[in-house]
């Protein structure tokens, strides 16, 4: 069972990558507690760990803001992830992987095989998918044999929009979703595929493919609606060395 600490970390993190929160905003204990019906202490620990992860900035006196992050921030974020869940796919086909890896990674793709077959979507089935897609990328990086794999991938993917399945929960836009679900539901059988058959180039490739395009994939298949939220919320910002598109 989840710690009161981890509990509004988890939930004030989660409120920061939708765009709950404005940039306007002086997050402070006291504010942040009323918030989540908390009390202070948990939500101290929480506001410095978060903090600590590049969400948040301390102010001068009390509280923190939201930090803000430009598309370009996304795009290197989004690539370093790729580079290392490339990695992660390559060492799990050259190297082997165990009985229960391969068990997990094929029931995440039979759970989202049942989801994309449906006509449309619930919120609960938008939930199960996003489990399913976790399940998928962390046995993955948790597999290949390489520790620090899983320990990046954690604290990169608290960045928005960098995150494997980041727009899992748009509301309004499950016809869309289901689009991009069923595309990201074929390069992970694709991915799994390539490890399976020990093709350890071709695993890699696809999963930077598949990991290292979140913006894209956006844009293809969810359109603006959730990067213009987190525009007005202030989260994300339009740098000077940022596209028009």
């Amino acid at each position: 069972m989840a710690t009161a600490v981890e509990k509004a970390v988890t939930e004030l993190r989660a409120m920061i990558i939708n765009g709950e929160l404005s940039i306007a905003e002086r997050i402070t204990e006291s504010s942040a507690a009323t918030l989540l019906g908390m009390s202070r202490t948990p939500v101290r620990a929480a506001l410095a760990q978060i903090e600590s992860e590049g969400l948040l900035v301390k102010l001068e006196g009390r509280g923190y803001k939201i930090r803000p992050f430009t598309f370009r921030d996304l795009e290197l974020a989004a690539e370093v992830r790729a580079v290392i869940e490339g990695v992660a796919a390559a060492r799990l086909a050259s190297s082997g992987y165990s009985e229960e890896t391969a068990a997990a990674i094929e029931r995440s793709i039979a759970m989202t095989e049942a989801i994309i077959g449906r006509d449309h979507l619930t919120r609960r089935e938008i939930a199960i998918y996003q489990e399913a897609n976790d399940i998928f990328h962390s046995t993955i990086a948790k597999g290949c044999g390489n520790d620090f794999v899983p320990l990046s991938l954690e604290k990169i993917s608290r960045i928005p929009i960098v995150a494997p399945g980041a727009f899992a929960e748009v509301e309004g836009m499950a016809q869309a979703e289901l689009l991009r679900m069923t595309v990201g539901h074929t390069q992970h059988v694709i991915i799994w595929d390539a490890i399976r058959s020990g093709e350890a180039i071709r695993a890699e490739n696809m999963m930077r493919e598949h990991a290292g395009a979140p913006i894209r994939y956006a844009k293809l298949f969810i359109g603006p609606s959730y990067v213009n939220k987190l525009m007005k919320s202030g989260v994300l910002i339009r740098g000077e060395t940022d596209g028009q598109d």
